[in-house]
Parts: C-alpha cells; sequence; structure tokens
C-alpha cells in the first residue's frame, strides 16, 4: 500500500514510498533523500480506503 495523490499535469497517480526495497522491487525512482516516487495510470492500480468512524463526544 502506498500513499497516493493525482498529477494535475498528466491526470497519472503518484505513488511515494520510503521503503527502499520495495521501491527497488516496484520500479519507483528515487526522488528525494529518502523517498521514491512512481507515476502511473489510474487502470493500473487498485484504490483501497480504510475509514475509521469518530466521535467528538
Amino acid at each position: 500500500m502506498f500513499p497516493a495523490s493525482e498529477e494535475r499535469k498528466n491526470g497519472k497517480l503518484l505513488l511515494d514510498t520510503t521503503n527502499t526495497e520495495l521501491a527497488k522491487r516496484m520500479g519507483f525512482e528515487r526522488t528525494d533523500k529518502y523517498m521514491y516516487s512512481k507515476s502511473v495510470k489510474w487502470d493500473e492500480v487498485e484504490i483501497i480506503e480504510e475509514r475509521k468512524p469518530y466521535s467528538l463526544d
């Protein structure tokens, strides 16, 4: 699982990770000292959201 955000320039999905071994295995590029990123098409990924209910009471 990776944090994801939409790229405004090309409409693709940008995935990020700090896990070096996973990044190398999945073909990510190093974009910062500890960050790896990869741009993918929307149909190449499955979006999974985990939502936890909370109360202000």
